[in-house]
């Protein structure tokens, strides 16, 4: 059956946990799919100076399983290490502008994306074209006055609060008239509603051919 299994795998993975003030719980089922190809992280309390920060993502991953898994172990990392995140900066956000804070996170989270799918571009499978699979992601970074939401493709994330949602991500799909656009000026295409009539989604971490 080609990508798909002939059963079902219907097995399903369960973990929760705290921290931080935080609950937190996760499911994931293989399904049709011959290998799982989806990941996530889920982290309460982060390391050092950001103690009282916690980070949560999910990838959905497809053509393969091994950018889903690889940005499940580095994404985190390759955000916190940028200079946005450091000891120094980190000092800074008790005395300048909550705007300026709110901006350089942001910068970093960007940032931490672009390098985590520039260095995976140097993976010997992915070098060599051997392996060709990506990953939408969606991340929520939460410190301990804000949440900051980022996604990549159309895994979304929504806040819902007192029986309503209060924010939802916007997917990033090739029949999104911005995203159609920015595709056909970089010499793209949609047909089909795809990406040269091939990938769903109009982003992903992965996919460089």
């Amino acid at each position: 059956m080609g990508a798909f299994l002939e059963k079902p795998k219907t097995d399903k993975h369960n973990e929760h946990g705290v921290g931080n003030g935080l609950q937190y719980g996760l499911a994931s089922m293989q399904g049709w799919r011959i290998e799982m190809e989806d990941a996530h992280v889920a982290v309460a309390n982060l390391p050092g100076v950001l103690k009282d920060w916690a980070f949560f993502a999910v990838f959905d991953g497809h053509a393969g399983a091994k950018i889903s898994a690889h940005c499940s172990e580095h994404l985190l990392n390759s955000i916190t290490s940028g200079e946005e995140f450091q000891p120094s900066s980190i000092a800074e956000f008790e005395t300048e502008s909550e705007e300026k804070t709110m901006n350089k996170i942001k910068k970093g989270i960007h940032a931490g994306f672009l390098r985590l799918d520039e260095s995976m571009r140097q993976m010997p499978e992915v070098a060599s074209g051997e392996d060709k699979s990506g990953t939408t992601a969606v991340c929520a970074l939460i410190s301990p006055t804000h949440i900051f939401v980022a996604n990549c493709g159309d895994s979304r994330g929504v806040l819902y609060r007192a029986g309503n949602i209060g924010f939802s991500t916007q997917d990033h799909k090739p029949v999104n008239p911005i995203e159609k656009e920015r595709i056909q000026n970089a010499g793209g295409s949609v047909m089909i509603q795809r990406v040269n009539g091939s990938l769903a989604v109009s982003r992903a971490l992965g996919d460089y051919e």
